[in-house]
């Protein structure tokens, strides 16, 4: 796994596990470990992780829908177009 945030100069431990629970979940779900979970539940309500996680789900979902329809800007817009997406077989 990649470096998770830590909380530091740029970050409070709020802020720093909302990112990691963002990150964990778009990387590999199945690292949001009980102890990860017990982690999060220190600093956030139910509500709020239950929101994140939704949040998080939505936003991954968006993601999987524009690399499988190789979602690309419109020529007359502020973003990059053509983009390349990466393509490979299943092994």
């Amino acid at each position: 796994m990649q470096h998770q945030p830590t909380a530091g100069d740029a970050l409070n431990d709020r802020e720093a596990l909302g990112i990691s629970l963002a990150e964990r979940m778009a990387l590999d779900p199945h690292t949001v470990t009980d102890e990860f979970f017990s982690r999060l539940k220190e600093h956030f309500s139910e509500d709020e992780i239950v929101e994140m996680v939704f949040a998080c789900g939505i936003f991954n979902w968006g993601n999987k829908f524009n690399i499988t329809m190789n979602m690309d800007s419109a020529e007359e817009s502020e973003y990059e177009c053509n983009m390349e997406y990466r393509q490979e077989e299943i092994a």
